[in-house]
């Protein structure tokens, strides 16, 4: 049973410019905690999955607000071709240099003209990947992984710089964003390769910090240490970690196994005790990996609850920097990102039989393994959106599945928090599962719902100020430039759309 949201999109599916400003040479030492000069240097840009080192999917570089939103309309789309096992697109869009770069959930690497959707190139790997996946610029190259093995392209060829292979069997692979960082790139293992080799016994994840010009292991760090008896697995991460300022790396760890319960393993019983570091947010010094605290949210997971959202940054006016996190529990959790003293923690949607360990007898559980939060936050101005859906199990301690009638049932929400107290200022309901994250451009916060239905709401308020429909299902998350918009569009979603068109859209101001 794989437990991870791109199954969900996996069943679903069968059931119903070249960039010249950048020399690809290696470039001098960036200092401690600081992003490569194509992030720094924003303009009109997306140069990160989440934005910036903080993870804040915020930008002020551009046009688009409150006062024009409601003038997006289609400049451009770019069909995503082929298909993988979960879709066609999971991820977020990068765009430098007037050029967007994209990754498909087979691998494959695709260049295009900002402003045409022209495609420049295309570097075909033919790797199916479980998703979000997803490339990141930096430092004269554009990074990525395939399942096995990370990768640097030439931004404006396609062309292999370096491969370096970070999975010792088809036990583990790699489906996150790489995040850069002082000329690092850091990629993560989660314990299996596909739908077929997920959450074996022994197959972990491992963080690995690699030299950017060479791909070379700077260090690794188990997220699964062996324990001392019983057979374990698990870990890993799913989207990109934040970098503060002193180069420290603030992981958000997905859950553990084996997985799922059974009834040779009620509870998770052939892997007792607190399964560290699972459900966890760990903190690395980034120049060496050794670890300086870690926060695990649920000891030994019985319910498949990652704590695998980014990690976002915010140091609230006149007080102490925090880490906030959240995952598939529906919940959001601040700590003090200097000594891990908790701050506050809150729920989004529903809660049922959701923590302690599960009864003999079935029971519903919500969120189930599918729903609570399972895509980025975003913060600005200290608000923080976090995106969630009400998708609920069915379960025991021998037993979990979601009942297929409940994935068209699901709903989900936008809520807004004071970062820095956890208090709601404000929250929107959505008829159908939130998967499209949070994104603010200015006064405006962006989401999605699994139908392909796009909106913009006031960051203030709340309000609806735009909504319209992609061309497919959406399960990926925007990146915004200064007049564009671009969202990838490539799942079937829940079928309310006919003959799904696969694509990457570009919606502009009038």
């Amino acid at each position: 049973m794989v437990t991870r949201r791109w199954a969900m999109i996996g069943a679903l599916a069968i059931g119903t410019a070249a960039l010249v400003a950048f020399a690809v040479s290696s470039h001098a030492a960036s200092p401690v905690g600081q992003p490569p000069p194509e992030v720094a240097a924003t303009g009109d840009a997306w140069p990160a999955h989440n934005y910036d080192l903080s993870n804040s999917r915020a930008t002020t570089n551009t046009q688009i607000s409150a006062a024009n939103v409601a003038t997006l309309k289609k400049k451009w789309s770019f069909k995503i071709p082929g298909t993988g096992v979960f879709g066609n697109y999971a991820s977020t869009p990068i765009v430098s240099g007037g050029v967007v770069y994209l990754q498909d959930l087979n691998s494959n690497v695709y260049a295009v003209d900002q402003q045409t959707g022209k495609l420049k190139w295309k570097h075909l790997f033919k790797s199916t990947s479980i998703g979000p996946n997803g490339v990141s610029i930096g430092y004269g190259r554009l990074y990525g992984a395939t399942v096995s093995t990370a990768f640097a392209l030439n931004p404006a060829t396609g062309a292999v710089i370096w491969k370096h292979r970070l999975t010792p069997s088809i036990h583990e692979g790699i489906d996150m964003a790489p995040q850069l960082y002082d000329n690092k790139v850091l990629l993560s293992t989660v314990p299996g390769s596909g739908v077929k080799h997920f959450y074996e016994p022994k197959s972990v994840g491992i963080v690995y910090s690699l030299d950017a010009a060479t791909g070379k292991t700077v260090w690794s760090f188990n997220t699964v240490p062996t324990p001392k008896k019983g057979s374990y697995s698990g870990g890993g991460l799913w989207y990109p970690p934040a970098v503060d300022a002193n180069g420290d790396v603030y992981l958000g760890v997905a859950n553990p196994g084996l997985w799922p319960n059974s009834a040779k393993s009620p509870n998770g019983a052939l892997r007792p005790g607190p399964n560290h570091y699972t459900d966890s947010l760990v903190v690395l010094d980034g120049a060496t990996g050794s670890l300086k605290w870690y926060r695990q949210v649920i000891a030994h997971d019985v319910r498949d609850y990652d704590l695998m959202i980014s990690p976002i940054l915010y140091t609230p006016a006149g007080g102490s920097q925090l880490v906030i996190g959240a995952g598939k529990m529906g919940k959001v959790f601040a700590w003090n990102a200097a000594t891990g003293a908790a701050s506050w923690t809150a729920n989004v949607g529903k809660h049922l039989n959701d923590t302690g360990l599960l009864p003999k007898k079935q029971v519903t559980i919500c969120p189930g393994d599918f729903g609570g939060i399972e895509t980025p936050m975003a913060q600005s101005n200290g608000t923080l959106f976090v995106p969630w859906l009400n998708l609920c199990a069915v379960g025991s301690a021998t037993s979990e599945s979601v009942p297929s009638e409940n994935f068209g049932t699901a709903t989900g929400g936008l809520t807004a928090f004071d970062a820095a107290t956890g208090k709601v200022k404000w929250q929107q309901k959505l008829p159908h599962a939130d998967f499209g994250a949070a994104t603010v451009a200015n006064d405006v916060v962006f989401t999605s719902d699994f139908t392909g239905k796009i909106y913009a709401f006031s960051t203030a308020t709340g309000k609806r100020l735009w909504t319209t429909q992609a061309p497919a299902g959406v399960n990926a998350f925007p990146a915004v430039t200064q007049k564009l918009l671009i969202v990838g569009a490539g799942t079937p979603g829940l079928g309310t759309i006919k003959k799904p068109v696969y694509s990457i859209v570009a919606y502009s101001l009038s």
